[in-house]
């Protein structure tokens, strides 16, 4: 497709996102450990959206934000033995490359880095609607997901980001 077809999934401009109406979440699954799964939130981020014919993805989340909705698990995954939090306390996430997929879809291909390695992930978006919000601001709904393997562990990976044009 052209860089035409692009302008149509991420409109052109800046787009802060908003904490408030944002949801990042995660599903991991441990092979190694009779098949765990664990599903959880970060409620700590901040990020921006570039439109336009070269769009982009950009992002970090504080990993002391993690949730599991289980206190103790939530502090084990902070920990030296996983995350690390006090040592790396952001994960970071940058787009290398953004494809339209369709009328209003696209994937993401990305960089995640965690504890100073990083992941290569592909991620499948979907621009939920572009609009004012009750506040007069413009507004974008963006969906994506997708997966990477880390050890004996796959991590899927969720968000749905709203986002506000920057003036």
């Amino acid at each position: 497709m052209s860089a035409v077809a692009i302008k149509t999934v991420i409109p052109a401009g800046t787009w802060a996102l908003d904490p408030v109406h944002t949801t990042i979440g995660f599903q991991v699954t441990d092979t190694s450990d009779l098949f765990s799964t664990i599903v959880g939130r970060f409620t700590g981020y901040e990020g921006r959206i570039e439109g336009g014919e070269e769009p982009s993805f950009a992002g970090t989340i504080r990993v002391a934000s993690i949730s599991t909705d289980n206190d103790q698990r939530d502090a084990h995954l902070r920990s030296p033995d996983f995350l690390d939090a006090e040592k790396h306390p952001e994960i970071r996430f940058r787009s290398t490359a953004v494809e339209p997929t369709g009328e209003d879809a696209f994937r993401v291909r990305g960089e995640l880095t965690i504890k100073d390695t990083p992941f290569e992930i592909e991620l499948d978006g979907r621009l939920r609607g572009v609009g004012t919000g009750k506040a007069g601001d413009e507004r974008l709904v963006v969906e994506a997901n997708g997966a990477f393997d880390w050890g004996t562990t796959t991590v899927q990976l969720t968000a749905a980001v709203s986002a506000t044009r920057e003036a």
